[in-house]
């Protein structure tokens, strides 16, 4: 199971031309200040060309992730089997939103999975997100988490997203 950030992982700085970004005019991202979607690389070049491409996935966000236009390319991007968004507290899908603490979310998204037959153990989940503090809360739990868009660092966040180079399924919680 390959989980991902969409703020600043699956999307890039929308004011910022970054190499293999995608800007999607008109439709439109409320993150850190708003504007035009900017899909980053690995949003842009597919979630499936990567090392996650034979993996159940799913997005946990502590966004919003803007309008339905926005969610629907998110959920596409994805491939998800669920095109309903979840909150902590009632996750009833593997798009969840409003989360700021990160790990028992990831833990309700591999439940759903596993309640539609999937059987995966959680040292077969992976979570990528731009920010190191994410990352680093999942110290201690079962999970594997790695830290993405290392290349283009914005104060404690990422600018450009995630390319799809970084996408690995190594074990551990590792930050840049």
């Amino acid at each position: 199971l390959c989980l991902f950030d969409i703020d600043r992982t699956l999307t890039s700085c929308q004011g910022q031309a970054c190499p293999g970004s995608r800007l999607l005019p008109g439709v439109w991202d409320d993150a850190y200040g708003g504007g035009d979607l900017r899909l980053s690389p690995l949003g842009a070049g597919g979630v499936r060309s990567t090392a996650c491409g034979g993996c159940a996935l799913g997005a946990v966000s502590h966004g919003e992730a803007g309008g339905q236009a926005m969610k629907d390319i998110i959920r596409q991007a994805l491939g998800s089997p669920s095109s309903s968004w979840s909150h902590p507290g009632d996750i009833d899908s593997p798009l969840v939103l409003g989360c700021a603490y990160k790990p028992p979310c990831v833990q309700g998204v591999l439940n759903w999975y596993n309640r539609q037959g999937a059987g995966i153990a959680p040292e077969n989940v992976f979570f990528f997100d731009d920010k190191g503090s994410n990352v680093r809360s999942f110290y201690g739990s079962h999970f594997n988490a790695k830290q993405v868009s290392c290349a283009s660092p914005d104060g404690g966040k990422g600018l450009c997203g995630a390319s799809p180079g970084e996408i690995r399924l190594e074990h551990g919680v590792s930050t840049c």
